[in-house]
C-alpha cells in the first residue's frame, strides 16, 4: 500500500492529517501542491479542490481518495 498526501505547508487540517497517520502508524508521501507547477497539476487531475487530498494506491492503481481531513473515512480506508 502506498499513501500519498497532497498538502500546503499553512494548512492545519494538513498537519492534523499528517499527525494522525504517523500516530497511527502510517508511512506517507507527502507533496505540496505550491511547490511547483507539476505538483499543482497532478493534484488537479486527481480531482483536488482543496487539501489534504489522499490518495490510496495497491499495486500502483488508485484505490482510494479521501478530501479534507476525516478521521473516520482515514481509519475505514487507510488504517484496515
Amino acid at each position: 500500500m502506498e499513501v500519498i498526501v497532497y498538502s500546503t505547508k499553512s494548512c492545519g487540517y494538513c498537519e492534523q492529517q499528517k499527525e494522525f497517520l504517523l500516530a497511527n502508524g502510517v508511512n506517507f508521501q507527502e507533496v505540496d501542491i505550491r511547490e511547483n507547477e507539476d505538483n499543482f497539476k497532478e493534484f488537479k487531475a486527481l480531482g483536488g479542490l482543496g487539501t489534504p487530498l489522499t490518495v490510496k494506491k495497491e499495486n500502483g492503481k488508485i484505490t482510494s481518495k479521501i478530501m479534507g481531513f476525516n478521521k473516520k473515512k482515514l481509519s475505514e480506508e487507510i488504517l484496515v
